[in-house]
């Protein structure tokens, strides 16, 4: 395979199982048996795709171009979450 497409490859597979995961945590805060078990699968697959692919070729270059798709995962992730309004603060002397 080009070297090019799979860096991209590898970029996209690391953004997607780390959007994955996070979703996988809300999914478990809020509950969703069933969206939990089904991440967890995903990620599964594609975490040990990634494993076996970099045990056979020991190319660090795909490593970090997988690293830098599950960060760049988390920050899509954290860009679009609703960011929550911080809540009223007490001052505890009366003005």
């Amino acid at each position: 395979m080009n070297l090019l497409l799979s860096i991209v490859l590898y970029i996209a597979v690391g953004c997607g199982e780390w959007s994955l995961a996070l979703r996988r945590t809300l999914a478990c805060a809020r509950g969703e048996k069933t969206i939990l078990v089904l991440i967890v699968f995903i990620e599964n697959l594609l975490g040990l795709w990634v494993l076996s692919n970099f045990i056979r070729t020991n190319n660090w270059l795909l490593a970090f171009s997988y690293a830098a798709g599950a960060a760049a995962g988390a920050l899509i992730f954290a860009m679009n979450t609703d960011k929550k309004k911080p809540a009223a603060t007490i001052s505890p002397l009366p003005p």
